[in-house]
């Protein structure tokens, strides 16, 4: 099963309750909003997506469906991003 972590040349930090970040080797910033730093926290140790989302369903009044959808864009993006690495 595919698994998410972060990745390790990423520097980070907490700035008015959002997830700041540097991409070291890209020199690109990018930021995430209150759901977005969760994930973050989330995948320090390497989750799968059920994992996630089932934390988040217990967390955030969403629908099942749009919490799926919204975490696969999320993750989605952030691998292309090379924020996150995705694992078999």
């Amino acid at each position: 099963m595919e698994k998410y972590s972060r990745n390790q040349q990423i520097i980070d930090g907490e700035l008015d309750n959002n997830q700041v970040m540097l991409n070291i080797e890209k020199g690109k910033y990018f930021g995430l909003n209150p759901v977005g730093k969760r994930i973050w926290d989330l995948i320090e140790q390497p989750k799968s997506f059920p994992e996630i989302t089932e934390t988040l369903l217990t967390e955030f009044d969403v629908t099942k469906e749009q919490c799926e959808e919204e975490v696969r864009a999320f993750l989605d993006k952030a691998v292309q991003n090379e924020i996150i690495v995705k694992s078999e």
